[in-house]
Order: C-alpha cells, then structure tokens, then sequence
C-alpha cells in the first residue's frame, strides 16, 4: 500500500496552503530544507549504512526521497507554525506531536512503506523527541538572527 504516504502527503500540503501563516516565508523556506536535510540524513545513514530499517520496496527510489524530502518538512512547519510560545504551553503540545509523529510512523509500518530490520517504533520516539526540540531551538535561532 504505498499510496498512504503520498496521499497523507497532499493532506499536510492542503493544510500548509491553507492554515493560517504565522511564520514568514523566510522561516518557512528555511525549515523546510533543514528538517528536509536532517530527514534525508538520517534515513540515509540509518537505512543505508546501518540497515535499521527499510523505506519503500527495496533499494533507491526516486519517489521514496520524495516522501522523505517532503513529508517531515510539511509536519516541521506545521508543527513550528502553531507552537505556542510559552514553555508551560508548550509542554502539551510537545506531547502531542510526540504521540502523533510515532503514530503515524506506526501507520507508515501498518501500510508496508516503512519496514524495520533492526529498528524499533520505540527508537523513533526518542528520535522524535529530539527532533521536536531542535525545530523549536532552530526557530528561535532565525529568529534571534534576524533581531541581531
């Protein structure tokens, strides 16, 4: 069933299209190609060098780099574009994230587009967790550049 990412895929982009924007388009333009590099890194390295899991059928795919560069780049920006910006705020909606992001890695896996061998749901949790932390960090960073 690989059609599940590419049509969970034009889901994010509708909402993207049609949220309310509460980045600039610079802080859109640049979150998308880190957490689009950091996404296609770590795949790289977990799934071609350490064998830890497989994307799609087997080898290289061109449309499989697609959903890698674009998938995690939407959800980063949607995530960034209504996290509250209170800590005590943020907390909940951190959660939330996590459980979402591992659940819809748990539906990649149900849908046959992501196949581990070594790998472990709970993994991506942890690597979730750092994620959501990084993007808020990244954030504040441009933010902070463009202040100073």
């Amino acid at each position: 069933m690989m059609w599940f990412p590419y049509l969970y895929l034009l889901l994010t982009l509708i909402i993207l299209l049609f949220m309310p924007k509460r980045l600039t388009k610079v802080e859109i333009y640049v979150t998308w190609f880190v957490v689009a590099l950091i996404n296609l890194s770590s795949d790289l390295i977990l799934s071609f060098v350490f064998h830890m899991y497989e994307l799609g059928p087997k080898g290289v795919q061109l449309s499989v780099h697609f959903i890698e560069l674009t998938l995690g780049a939407t959800h980063g920006i949607i995530y960034l574009n209504f996290m509250p910006q209170h800590f005590k705020s943020y907390i909940p909606y951190f959660c939330a994230w996590l459980v979402y992001s591992v659940l819809l890695e748990y539906l990649l896996l149900s849908f046959e587009f992501l196949t581990y061998s070594g790998w472990h749901l709970w993994y991506s949790g942890i690597y979730y967790a750092f994620a959501l932390l990084y993007t808020r960090w990244h954030l504040t960073f441009i933010r902070s550049e463009k202040q100073g």
